[in-house]
């Protein structure tokens, strides 16, 4: 997520583990018209398919082990109010007009969805929006908002495996949301546009959605802001055009995709493209005073993804990219195709600090976004992974050896098992370098050529789905053919690990 800066046990915000450091299991009625016009939403193009896109549906949240859904959750231990049963979204058309001079958004989102079960309502995740008119397959339906749910009647009762198609008509004054995390998440207005920071449930701050892990959809985002001002979303630029006093921005999203992993940015931004290796399309958003400081992270991206291809197999998804906000220093976060970094902590220089951020994140594009954690005490599978990538990296730049980065941090750790983190714990020291010293000592168990080839398969044979601790479990015994259930209770699940890693 949000990059955590560790300077030895101290964790500050930002999902980065800091350079300075080198330093039992638990599965447990609408009225009024809105003050602007709101935007239109785009239909979604036609699909198309790559030779790397994933060829299952995502399992929806009611099939996801070890999650019962609630009345209004999906079932998640850690964010009960979560997500939403009985309904699988396929694609979001999110329409949105933001006005910076009233720090405020009116728009439309569409949602394409699937019924899992029968239902006679649903309910979509949305925090203190103003909702003024929704309709279910065109039909007006009065809809309640019912912070921090917004509660939707159907016209008449859906069977499981109907398709339906909702849309909400909404306004809000968007702004930070406190998060039992710790730190806030959602919209900022910034002086010189906005950023978005969703993770784990800041999304239904400023569009209703099923607001969970577990539910992965396509993406159109159509976003209208004063003209002169851009706005960068996730994928492909499809559309730009100008409508009077307003610029339209269309990004088409065509991965399956979280909601936590959504990048919205508004503000006096260039769009700059370039080619990775094999020809992957790189799109990079650097606000426009900072083009030639931002330079040398652009250069080196092609390298660390020739990096990462070998060791974790083909990058899984169609495009990446860096965005730099003017947000707080010290954020660093996944969003799907283009991590979002804050210009504050990228100066111009290339240093142990910024390799370090700029692996993580990259990292996470095959670990948390091709393959995403199915409910948040998962969430190991995403940062454990992308430190561990991180500390590759930093072993082949010439900073410090795994062996002694891994050392040094069992040395360190602190009671608690990384599998089975509170919700103050989720971005807390055992989920990110806690975990890696367990992949660490797996790698050390069965050794390196079943311990990356089980990573490449991991990533290449799951992307596009959420998945939990237990199927990787499972993947991993399967993959390199070894009993380890007493590995991963005495590593993972163990409130202290050993003190020594394994000989091998």
């Amino acid at each position: 997520m949000l990059s955590v800066v560790f300077v030895v046990s101290t964790t500050m915000v930002a999902c980065t583990s800091d350079p300075g450091v080198r330093s039992a299991r638990a599965d447990p009625a609408i009225s009024g018209p809105a003050t602007v016009p709101p935007p239109e939403t785009t239909p979604a193009p036609p699909g198309t398919t790559t030779p790397s896109a994933p060829s299952t549906v995502p399992m929806p949240a009611s099939t996801v082990p070890g999650m019962v859904p609630t009345d209004d959750g999906a079932g998640d231990l850690l964010f009960p109010s979560l997500g939403n049963p009985g309904i699988d979204v396929l694609h979001y058309d999110v329409g949105i007009s933001y006005d910076p001079d009233r720090d405020a958004i009116d728009g439309v989102v569409g949602l394409d969805l699937l019924l899992t079960e029968p239902r006679a309502e649903i309910t979509l995740d949305a925090v203190n929006l103003k909702t003024w008119e929704v309709t279910v397959n065109g039909q007006a339906v009065a809809a309640q908002d019912d912070s921090p749910e917004l509660r939707i009647p159907l016209p008449t009762p859906g069977a499981a495996g109907e398709q339906l198609r909702v849309e909400v008509t909404y306004s809000v004054e968007p702004s930070p949301m406190d998060s039992p995390i710790g730190f806030p998440n959602s919209w900022f207005n910034t002086e010189g546009g906005s950023y978005v920071l969703n993770e784990p449930d800041g999304a239904r701050g400023w569009m209703p959605c099923n607001d969970h892990p577990s539910d992965k959809a396509s993406y159109t985002f159509t976003v209208r802001v004063p003209a002169g001002t851009v706005a960068v979303a996730n994928g492909e630029l499809v559309e730009q055009r100008n409508d009077g006093a307003l610029d339209v921005w269309v990004w088409q999203e065509d991965r399956p995709m979280t909601t936590y992993l959504i990048l919205l940015l508004t503000g006096d931004y260039e769009i700059i493209t370039d080619t990775g290796p094999d020809g992957l399309p790189l799109i990079h958003a650097v606000l426009r005073s900072d083009v030639e400081q931002m330079q040398p992270y652009l250069d080196i991206t092609p390298e660390m993804i020739e990096f990462f291809d070998d060791l974790f197999g083909p990058y899984p998804l169609d495009r990446y990219g860096l965005a730099f906000s003017d947000s707080f220093g010290g954020l660093a976060m996944e969003t799907q195709e283009r991590s979002l970094f804050s210009r504050d902590d990228f100066t111009g220089e290339m240093g142990e600090y910024q390799e370090t951020f700029l692996a993580h994140e990259l990292v996470h594009q095959y670990y948390g976004n091709a393959v995403s954690p199915a409910r948040w005490q998962d969430i190991w599978l995403n940062e454990s992974f992308a430190t561990y990538g991180e500390w590759l990296w930093m072993e082949h730049a010439g900073y410090f050896t795994v062996d002694d980065q891994a050392n040094l941090v069992l040395a360190q750790r602190p009671p608690g098992s990384s599998a089975d983190p509170s919700v103050q714990e989720m971005f807390g020291f055992n989920s990110y370098m806690g975990g890696a010293i367990v992949l660490h000592a797996l790698r050390l168990t069965v050794g390196d050529d079943a311990f990356f080839e089980m990573l490449r398969r991991w990533a290449a044979e799951n992307n596009g789905e959420s998945r939990t601790t237990q199927q990787f479990i499972t993947f991993a015994e399967e993959s390199t053919g070894q009993s380890l259930t007493d590995f991963f209770d005495t590593w993972l699940f163990a409130d202290r690990p050993p003190d020594e890693f394994p000989n091998g």
